[in-house]
């Protein structure tokens, strides 16, 4: 599970100056938590795909809801973003990547790392755009040997994230911590 998000901007560096994606993030800058919940919405999708990630649906469907925290800072004409999902305590899945602007601050390329509590940590590149008024983005993200579709959008209580693929759907409410 991902997630990304975001305030005004300044000009303090180069593209990442301009443009509804550094407006976007600008306006996320900080640490962020809720309660993630995870429904199952096509067992059958999962036929075909690895034991790997059955077990690991199945085990994210048990634990469901789980705790999401994630932070996002402004690091140049970049922007760093982490995120971190538990349950009781322990750790479960984490991710840092770093989102660059591009197409004049239009849109955006993803570079991370992945961390599955008991898998191999997963190098990979996504994309997303933000909407005009950057206060919705849509990013398209390798999970699973799937694309997994996370889309944000910012509300008066904080920040509405879900995330779908072929056989689930998630969704948590992001509040400021801090």
């Amino acid at each position: 599970m991902l997630l990304v998000m975001s305030e005004p901007v300044d000009d303090r560096a180069g593209e990442a100056g301009s443009g509804p994606v550094p407006r976007y993030y600008r306006s996320l800058e900080g640490r962020w938590a809720g309660t993630l919940t995870l429904r199952m919405t096509a067992w059958r999708a999962l036929r075909g795909h690895p034991l790997a990630t059955k077990v690991t649906m199945v085990s994210a469907r048990l634990v469901s809801p789980v705790r999401m925290a994630t932070t996002l800072e402004a690091r140049g004409a970049s922007f760093v973003h982490t995120t971190r999902v538990t349950k009781w305590g322990f750790l479960l899945y984490a991710t840092e990547e770093t989102i660059e602007v591009t197409d004049g601050g239009r849109a955006l390329r993803m570079v991370g790392e992945q961390r599955p509590r008991l898998g191999p940590l997963e190098r990979y590149e996504a994309a997303g755009e933000v909407d005009p008024s950057a206060t919705r983005a849509t990013y398209r993200i390798p999970w699973l040997g799937v694309e997994l579709v996370q889309r944000t959008r910012v509300v008066a209580e904080g920040l509405e994230l879900t995330q779908e693929t072929p056989w689930s759907r998630s969704s948590v409410l992001l509040h400021r911590v801090g």
